[in-house]
C-alpha cells in the first residue's frame, strides 16, 4: 500500500502494536519500498519474543540476533553497494517458523528531512509545485512521512511508511525534500530515500533531546514549561485512563482505512462513492460550503443537464476546496484539479457528480460548482448535494496532548529513527523561536545531540537559512529578530560537516510578502543539493553564495572581502515570484548601484550605505554623512533590499561587522 504526508497527531503514548509483543515486528521503517543507505552498515532492528534467534537475509548477506531481555533484535549488514533493483529482505524467526517478506528494497542515498512547516509542506501546498506533480515520475525516489506525535519519553517506534515517488503520490511529498532529492537523483543517478520527520509550527527545543536541552542553561523557562505540562497530561490521563487506549485503536483504526496518505483514492473500497446510489440511507442532505474536518468525506448530486448541453463538451468548475478533492462524472475520473472538461459523449441528460475531499488540516468543499457550455450557458450547483463521511480522523482531547513541549518531538519522531542508517540530515526551522541570541547555541546543540545519540559520526547536516519575508526594506531595520536567527544559523557553520543554503531571494518580490511559506521550493531543494553534491558527492562546483571574510577601512569608506565568490561577484535581479530567473545587470554608472548595505561610526547611527564592485572578491561601502566608518552590516533586515551574488547566480549571506547588542 502506498502512504504519504498524514495529519499531525500530538498524544502521551506511542501506538500500542497491533502484533502482540511476543510476534515478529520489525521496525517501521523496515517496509515494502525502502531505501537503505549504501556503503555503510546497516541496522534492522525490530522485536519479538525474548530469546528468539531473528535471521535477516538481504543481497546475499545473512545475518543473525537474538532477542533481548526488552523483546528486540538488531543485526547489521556489511556496507551495500547502490542497487535499483527492487530486492527482497526476509527476517525469520525461530519461533514458530514465522518468516516476514519485506519487497522492492533499493539501497542507495538516504536523508533525513525535518524542520517545520517549510519542510513539512507538500507539493499540493503550492500551485507552482502542483503543476509539476504530474512530471514527478522518479520510481527510485522514496518518501517516508513519519506520523507526528510529541511524547514525554523516547519512543520506541513511529507510524509510517515508504512511497514510491509518482504523479500520484508526489503530491504529499514534502516539496523542498522532493526537489532536493530530484536534484541529487540526476546527478547520482542512484534510488534516493526521503525519511519525511517533520512538523509545523515547532522550534529546535521540541526536536532536541531532553539531556541536551538540560546542558545549557538558556532552555531554563521551557524545560519548567514542559515540566508542568508533562505533569498535568499525567494527571489527566490517570483520571481518564480509557481515553488514550480508546484514541489509538480509533486512530488505528482510521489509519486502515485510509492510510497515512489521504488524498491516495482507494478504488476498491471507494468504488461505490464514484458514481453512488443517493437514495441509500448513508448520504445525508448538506450545504454548501461544508467543512468535514480531518479524514475523508464524498460530496455528490445529481446533475440534469438543459437541452443546450447535453451531448456537448463542457466545463466544470468545481470550485475551491479546503484540502485535497478528486472528482468523479457518471463514476469516471476527471481529476484533482478545480477545472475539468466534460467530453460530449459524457453530457447526458441525467448525470452523477462526485467528489472526494480529504483534508489533513480541515476538510471540506468551500464553494458551489458550477458548469458552463462553450456557448457561455451556465448552471450552477450550488445546492441539492449529499455528504457521506468515509473516514473521520479521531481527535485527542486538549488535555492530553503535548504538543509544544520541549523534547517532544525528538522523543516521538526523532529518537525511533535511531539508529537507521542515513547519508546526513537536510533541516529547514528557525522563525518559530528560540530568539536569536538563544538560537547561538540551542541549534548547534541539537546537531551535536542528533550526532551523539545516531552514532553514526558527524553526519552531514544542511540546513536552510530564513527566506526574506514581510515588507521589502525602505529604511535602516530596527525589528532584529529574523537577522539575528540568520545570523545564528551562519554561526552554526562552525560545526563539521554543516552547509547552508542562503535563501534571502527566494520570497515573493511584492512589497508585502503575506505567506512566510516561499513557493519557490525549488530553489530551495536545488541550493540544499549543491551543498551535497560540493561536499559529499565529489563534484567541483560552488555551493555558497558570497560570505564574509574581512574589512578594510580606508579613509571614509570600507572595502569588504568575501569568500566563496565562485567566478567573481555580480549584481543581479529576479524575474518572477515562481520561476525565479536570476538576471546578471549592468552598473550605472559602472560599479555602483549594490543595494543592501548599511554603515555606521562608533556611534553605531547606521545609515543605508553606497557600494560598488571593486574587484572579483570586493566591495566598497561608503556614506557621505559617515566619516569615521566602523561597522557595516549586509542584508540585515526581514525582507532586505539585495542584489548581490557570485556569477553562479548563488546570493550573498547576510552578515553584521558588529557586535551590538539590540537587546540593551
Amino acid at each position: 500500500m502506498r502512504m504519504g504526508t498524514p495529519s499531525i497527531i500530538f498524544g502521551l503514548l506511542l501506538f500500542t502494536m497491533s502484533a502482540g509483543a511476543a510476534e515478529l515486528k520489525p521496525a517501521a521503517l523496515f517496509q515494502d519500498h525502502m531505501v537503505l543507505q549504501r556503503d555503510k552498515p546497516v541496522k534492522v532492528w525490530g522485536w519479538a519474543e525474548q530469546g528468539n534467534k531473528i535471521t535477516v537475509e538481504f543481497a546475499h548477506q545473512k545475518k543473525t540476533a537474538e532477542t533481548g531481555k526488552d523483546g528486540k533484535w538488531m543485526v547489521t549488514l556489511d556496507p551495500l553497494p547502490g542497487s535499483s533493483e527492487g530486492r527482497t529482505m526476509t527476517i525469520a524467526s525461530s519461533v514458530s517458523n514465522r518468516q516476514l517478506s519485506i519487497k522492492d528494497v533499493l539501497v542507495g542515498e538516504v536523508w533525513l528531512c525535518s524542520g517545520q512547516s517549510n519542510m513539512s509542506y507538500t507539493m499540493s501546498r503550492f500551485g507552482n509545485c502542483a503543476a509539476e506533480v504530474p512530471q514527478m515520475n522518479y520510481a527510485l525516489i522514496r518518501h517516508f512521512k513519519v506520523l507526528g506525535a510529541s511524547r514525554a519519553t523516547p519512543q520506541k517506534d513511529v507510524f509510517g511508511a515508504w512511497a514510491v515517488c509518482s504523479p500520484e503520490t508526489a503530491r504529499r511529498f514534502s516539496a523542498t525534500a522532493l526537489y532536493y532529492a530530484v536534484e541529487l537523483y540526476k546527478v547520482l543517478d542512484v534510488p534516493i530515500g526521503l525519511i519525511n520527520s517533520s512538523a509545523g509550527g515547532t522550534n529546535a527545543q521540541q526536536w532536541s533531546d531532553l539531556a541536551t536541552l538540560e546542558a545549557n542553561p538558556v532552555n531554563e523557562s521551557v524545560l519548567l514549561s514542559r515540566k508542568e505540562r508533562v505533569a498535568a497530561v499525567e494527571a489527566a490521563s490517570a483520571l481518564n485512563p480509557d481515553v488514550i487506549p480508546t484514541y489509538e485503536k480509533a486512530l488505528r483504526e482510521y489509519l486502515s482505512v485510509v492510510g497515512v496518505n489521504v488524498a491516495l483514492v482507494n478504488e476498491q473500497r471507494e468504488r461505490a462513492f464514484m458514481n453512488p446510489d443517493l437514495s441509500d440511507a448513508h448520504w445525508t442532505e448538506t450545504t454548501l460550503p461544508a467543512s468535514t474536518g480531518n479524514g475523508v468525506a464524498w460530496f455528490a448530486r445529481e446533475v440534469k443537464l438543459p437541452e443546450g448541453m447535453t451531448g456537448k463538451e463542457l466545463t466544470l468548475n468545481v470550485g475551491p476546496a479546503r484540502r485535497e478533492r478528486t472528482t468523479y462524472w457518471n463514476g469516471v475520473k476527471l481529476g484533482s484539479d478545480r477545472r475539468h472538461t466534460i467530453p460530449a459523449s459524457l453530457a447526458k441528460a441525467t448525470n452523477s457528480l462526485a467528489v472526494r475531499a480529504a483534508g489533513i488540516r480541515g476538510g471540506g468543499m468551500s464553494g458551489a460548482p458550477s458548469i458552463t457550455g462553450a456557448n457561455g450557458q451556465t448552471l450552477s450547483l450550488g445546492e441539492n448535494w449529499k455528504l457521506h463521511v468515509y473516514a473521520k480522523e479521531p481527535s485527542l482531547p486538549k488535555e492530553l496532548s503535548l504538543r509544544g513541549a520541549a523534547a517532544g518531538l525528538y522523543n516521538g519522531m526523532i529518537a525511533p529513527l535511531i539508529p537507521y542508517t542515513i547519508r546526513g540530515v537536510i533541516w529547514y526551522q528557525g522563525e518559530n523561536g528560540p530568539e536569536g541570541y538563544s538560537y547561538r547555541t540551542v541549534f548547534p546543540d541539537m546537531i551535536e545531540g542528533w550526532r551523539k545519540n545516531w552514532g553514526q559520526g558527524d553526519f552531514p547536516f544542511y540546513f536552510c537559512q530564513l527566506a526574506n519575508y514581510h515588507p521589502k526594506q525602505h529604511a535602516v531595520s530596527t525589528n532584529h529578530g529574523w537577522s539575528l536567527i540568520r545570523e545564528a544559523q551562519s554561526m552554526t557553520l562552525s560545526l563539521p560537516n554543516t552547509g547552508m543554503a542562503c535563501l534571502i531571494d527566494v520570497g515573493k518580490l511584492g512589497t508585502y510578502e503575506r505567506d512566510i511559506h516561499p513557493a519557490n521550493n525549488q530553489d530551495q531543494g536545488k541550493r540544499l543539493a549543491l551543498i551535497a553534491r560540493d561536499k559529499i558527492y565529489g563534484e567541483d562546483i560552488v555551493s555558497s553564495g558570497p560570505m564574509y571574510e574581512s574589512m578594510t577601512i580606508t579613509g571614509n569608506k570600507i572595502v569588504v572581502k568575501f569568500k566563496s565568490v565562485g567566478s567573481g561577484l555580480m549584481r543581479a535581479g529576479i524575474k518572477g515570484w515562481y520561476e525565479h530567473t536570476i538576471i546578471r545587470l549592468p552598473t550605472h554608472p559602472p560599479g555602483l548601484a549594490i543595494h543592501g548595505f548599511t554603515i555606521a561610526g562608533a556611534d553605531g547611527d547606521f545609515r543605508m550605505a553606497h557600494a560598488r564592485i571593486t574587484g572579483k572578491d570586493t566591495i566598497e561601502v561608503w556614506h557621505p554623512k559617515v566619516p569615521e566608518p566602523v561597522h557595516i552590516r549586509f542584508a540585515w533586515h526581514r525582507n532586505p533590499l539585495h542584489n548581490l551574488y557570485n556569477i553562479e547566480s548563488l546570493p550573498a549571506v547576510p552578515f553584521r561587522t558588529d557586535n551590538i547588542d539590540p537587546r540593551n
